[in-house]
C-alpha cells in the first residue's frame, strides 16, 4: 500500500508542476522544467512498476486539467521515456568474481537520443499527413514574435532561424531529462534510496557507429528544405551525447583541484555562453575519435602478436 501510495503522489506532483506552465512568471517555467523529477525519483528508487503508476496518473491528471489529447502528449512526452530509461538504467549483470554491472550510461544517452529521433520522425510523419507540413508549422509559430519585431532586418533574421526550432526543442527536451535524471539520482544517494550505483560522467563511453549518425545527420543537414531541418535536427540530438563526453572530460581535468567544485560551479556559470556548449561538444567528439584509434592500435597489435605466435 505503501509503494503505490508513493508512486500516486509522484505522479499527482509531477502533474502539477506540469501545470505550472500556463502561470504567469519565469517562476512557473522553472516548476514545469522540474516536472519529470518526480517520475525519475519513482523509477530510478522504486523501479518499473512505480514508473508506470506514476505516469498513468499523470495522464489521468491531465485530462480533467488541459483535455484527452494534452494528457496523451504528456504521456508520450515524458512520462513514456522516464519509463524506458529507467527500465534500462537498473538493468544489470554479475560476473564471475560477484562484480554488479549496471547498464552503462552512454547507452541511456543512445536509447534518449534514438526516443528524440524516433519522435521527430513521427512528428515529420504527421504533420504531413495530417497537417501542412512540418516546415509550415514552425513558420507559423514564429511568424507572431518576429511580426512584434520593429525593424523588417531583424524580423527577417528571426524568420531565417525557424530551421533550427526543431533542433532547439529537442535538444532542451534531451538536456531537461539528463537534469532531471541526474538530480532524481543525486537525491536518491543523498537519502540513501537508490537502486543503483551513480555512473561517473567520465567514464562514459559512446559507440564507434554514433560517429557514423552524426556524419549523416550532418550531411543531411547542409540540404535545403524540410531534408536540411530534418538533418539539422538530427545532428542537434546525436550532438548532445558527446556534449555530455566532453562534460566527463573537464569533470576528469578538474577531479585532483583542491577548489574542484569552485572550478566546476564557475564553468557550469559560463557554459551559456557561445561558443562554449560547442568547444564542450567538440571535445568530447575529439575524445571519442581518440578512443577510437586507439582501439584500433589495440586490434592491430594484438593481430601481429597473433601472426608472430
Amino acid at each position: 500500500m505503501q509503494f503505490y501510495l508513493i508512486a500516486v503522489t509522484a505522479g499527482l506532483v509531477s502533474g502539477l508542476l506540469q501545470s505550472a506552465a500556463i502561470l504567469p512568471g519565469p517562476g512557473a517555467l522553472i516548476l514545469a522544467y522540474i516536472a519529470p523529477l518526480p517520475l525519475f525519483l519513482v523509477g530510478l528508487g522504486m523501479g518499473l512498476q512505480g514508473a508506470v503508476v506514476a505516469v498513468l496518473v499523470v495522464g489521468v491528471l491531465s485530462v480533467p486539467l488541459a483535455g484527452p489529447l494534452y494528457a496523451m502528449i504528456q504521456v508520450l512526452v515524458y512520462g513514456l521515456p522516464i519509463i524506458i530509461l529507467s527500465r534500462q538504467a537498473l538493468m544489470s549483470r554479475t560476473d564471475g568474481q560477484g562484480v554488479v554491472h549496471w547498464y552503462p550510461a552512454g547507452q541511456l544517452l543512445l536509447w534518449l537520443s534514438g526516443i528524440a529521433m524516433a519522435g521527430l520522425a513521427v512528428m515529420v510523419v504527421g504533420l504531413s499527413l495530417f497537417g501542412d507540413g512540418l516546415l509550415t508549422q514552425i513558420r507559423l509559430v514564429i511568424e507572431p514574435f518576429a511580426n512584434q519585431l520593429p525593424v523588417p532586418e531583424q524580423q527577417d533574421m528571426l524568420m531565417s532561424l525557424a530551421d533550427y526550432v526543431p533542433a532547439f526543442f529537442a535538444v532542451s527536451w534531451i538536456l531537461g531529462l539528463i537534469f532531471n535524471g541526474i538530480l532524481a539520482q543525486g537525491l536518491l544517494v543523498r537519502f540513501g534510496q537508490n537502486l543503483r550505483s551513480t555512473p561517473k560522467m567520465a567514464e562514459i563511453k559512446l559507440p564507434a557507429a554514433w560517429i557514423g549518425v552524426l556524419a549523416v545527420a550532418l550531411a543531411l543537414s547542409t540540404m535545403d528544405g524540410l531534408i536540411g531541418v530534418i538533418g539539422k535536427t538530427l545532428a542537434a540530438i546525436a550532438i548532445v551525447p558527446y556534449f555530455l563526453l566532453g562534460l566527463g572530460v573537464v569533470h576528469d581535468f578538474f577531479r585532483s583541484w583542491k577548489a574542484r567544485w569552485i572550478m566546476l560551479i564557475l564553468f557550469y556559470g559560463l557554459l551559456l555562453m557561445w561558443p562554449l556548449p560547442v568547444l564542450v561538444a567538440g571535445l568530447g567528439l575529439l575524445k571519442a575519435l581518440l578512443r577510437l584509434r586507439g582501439g584500433k592500435k589495440l586490434d592491430n597489435s594484438g593481430d601481429n602478436a597473433e601472426r608472430e605466435e
